[in-house]
């Protein structure tokens, strides 16, 4: 799908920006965590196109419109009696919050989340990883005095996480924070090496082929591997080879990451009421990596941890 420009000193746009979402035209990003305009079309299209089954929105002609138009299959979200986001903040007593991007804080950001975690499990499926951590949502401790949820700040996880705060307790990982920061980008500079190995009669020649990964597909592969009974075997080899990718560092300092607060690790966080169903977070995780070449999640993350290997010099 082509990038088409907008005329942005129209009378509609201008109305929009000062009335509807109070996100004003910028010329640069404030903050990392953010797409600019041609790579959020391009990010939505490919999740919209190639991911989604089903779309959720939240009332709204506009919506229902360029979804059916896409031949995508929606639901409108006020069908199920969801409440407006203005009745969500008192229901359950948050104030409003807005990114730097906008022009006050009396505007509804998608950076301000007011959810709840439903589990609806009554068997769990045989090819889950399970332990004593199964049922835990995010990366911080149990506490059932309160209903918010630790997570990793831009990594967009949310089951599994203590099996990732396990190894990177080890000590074992040098870039851990970048590590994070990385699976949020959706620019291919992530560094994966594939091996050659030739031989002679008297050399043995090794040859590292550099790949260039985006972070956000390296991240669908980390969470089908935190859920998966069979995957879970690669799961430190998966960490050790995120470490080597972002060895160079291109990413920004994650000490200076907009967030809420840092874990016992030193990494920063975030603390959401989480809106989800737990058996569609855990599927989520689990058929992530699927793009239809192949024919079961774990024959990708086979063919991937075959493929990519440890640079030794």
């Amino acid at each position: 799908m082509p990038f088409v420009p907008f005329n942005e000193y129209s009378y509609t746009i201008e109305y929009q920006i000062k009335k509807i979402h109070g996100l004003p035209i910028v010329r640069k990003r404030l903050t990392d965590d953010f797409y600019t305009l041609k790579e959020s079309i391009a990010f939505l299209t490919d999740e919209f196109m190639c991911n989604a089954d089903l779309v959720a929105y939240k009332g709204g002609d506009i919506e229902r419109t360029l979804l059916n138009n896409m031949g995508v299959r929606c639901i409108n979200l006020e069908i199920l009696t969801c409440p407006k986001y203005a009745d969500l903040l008192t229901i359950f007593g948050q104030p409003q919050e807005c990114c730097p991007y906008h022009l006050g804080n009396h505007y509804h950001c998608s950076k301000h989340e007011t959810q709840l975690v439903r589990c609806q499990s009554l068997t769990i499926p045989n090819k889950y990883y399970v332990d004593e951590h199964y049922f835990h949502v995010g990366s911080g401790e149990c506490n059932e005095d309160s209903s918010e949820i630790e997570v990793f700040a831009a990594a967009h996880l949310y089951v599994g996480l203590k099996s990732i705060m396990r190894h990177f307790a080890s000590g074992l990982h040098v870039n851990m924070g970048e590590m994070l920061m990385a699976l949020d980008c959706n620019i291919e500079n992530l560094n994966y090496y594939q091996k050659e190995v030739s031989r002679d009669e008297f050399t043995i020649t090794v040859i590292y082929s550099l790949i260039k990964k985006k972070g956000m597909f390296i991240r669908k592969y980390l969470a089908h591997i935190l859920v998966c009974k069979k995957c879970s075997k690669y799961l430190e080899d998966f960490l050790t080879l995120l470490d080597q990718s972002v060895e160079d560092h291109p990413f920004s300092a994650y000490d200076e990451l907009q967030c809420d607060g840092y874990n016992r690790l030193g990494l920063p966080i975030l603390r959401h009421i989480l809106d989800a169903d737990f058996d569609s977070l855990m599927g989520k995780a689990y058929y992530g990596v699927i793009d239809g070449q192949l024919n079961t999640c774990c024959e990708y993350v086979d063919a991937f941890m075959d493929t990519y290997v440890i640079k030794h010099v």
